[in-house]
């Protein structure tokens, strides 16, 4: 099969009942109309570290066909544990500009862009295209300043943290203020924590995993739990679900 040269290829040749092999094994997942509808959707990831990395890893390869990733940072020896982005050959690099090599590996008909940026620095524009945005933050200040941002923007917020064995995730819907019900008066716990407990590479690629996991069930109109947080306790094998009602 020839290669469609973009998204909007892809999702006309899906459209016909033509499935490319690189989505042939999504298609028991999705379906040929979810397929399409990830191949329309924009997505927005905040941060490229231990979550982001393996976030936007897991987003082009179940085809999401815009993807925009924000990190200031570059690359250095202490990723190396847990970010699947870095290796020996970026170190100092930006990790904006390797999630951009690395997506295109995968699939380079999607569109993406890595931006080497605060959250605080992002065009206004692209808050108002994305369809989805991906908390993969190491801090609550700027993780509650995002809720709030896409609060206001009427935007899903998909939510992911990580310390040691353990990590949790959440559908933030816009005005449910979610967050801050999960971080009421712990405004360094994300930093305080990894710092005490670490940050594995298997707690990072559970819970991102788990992130898109939510990211797909939103666009794809799956049902999910309204408030609900998804905990994680890897040393002792289990999982928890609370609701915030």
């Amino acid at each position: 099969m020839e290669h469609p040269q973009n998204a909007s290829e892809q999702a006309r040749a899906l459209a016909a009942g033509r499935v490319p092999p690189w989505f042939q094994r999504n298609i028991g997942v999705a379906g040929l109309a979810g397929q399409i509808k990830l191949l329309e959707t924009r997505a927005l990831v905040l941060g490229l570290g231990g979550l982001g990395g393996h976030v936007v890893e897991q987003l082009a390869r179940m085809g999401v066909g815009d993807i925009t990733a924000v990190d200031p940072d570059v690359f250095d020896e202490s990723n190396l544990n847990r970010q699947t982005l870095s290796g020996r050959d970026n170190l100092g690099a930006p990790k904006a500009r390797a999630a951009e090599a690395r997506v295109r590996q995968i699939n380079s008909a999607l569109a993406f862009r890595g931006l080497r940026m605060t959250h605080d620095e992002i065009p206004a524009r692209l808050w108002g295209q994305a369809d989805l945005v991906f908390d993969c933050l190491d801090n609550v200040p700027d993780r509650l300043h995002v809720a709030e941002l896409c609060s206001r923007a009427d935007k899903v917020l998909i939510h992911g943290a990580i310390a040691g064995w353990y990590g949790q995730a959440a559908v933030v819907r816009p005005g449910s203020n979610l967050l801050g019900r999960i971080y009421p008066d712990e405004l360094d716990a994300d930093q305080t924590l990894e710092k005490e407990l670490g940050t594995p590479a298997f707690t990072a690629a559970l819970v991102a995993g788990f992130m898109v996991s939510l990211g797909m069930k939103v666009v794809l109109g799956k049902a999910l739990k309204a408030d609900a947080v998804y905990y994680f306790d890897l040393l002792e094998s289990s999982s928890s679900t609370v609701e915030f009602g």
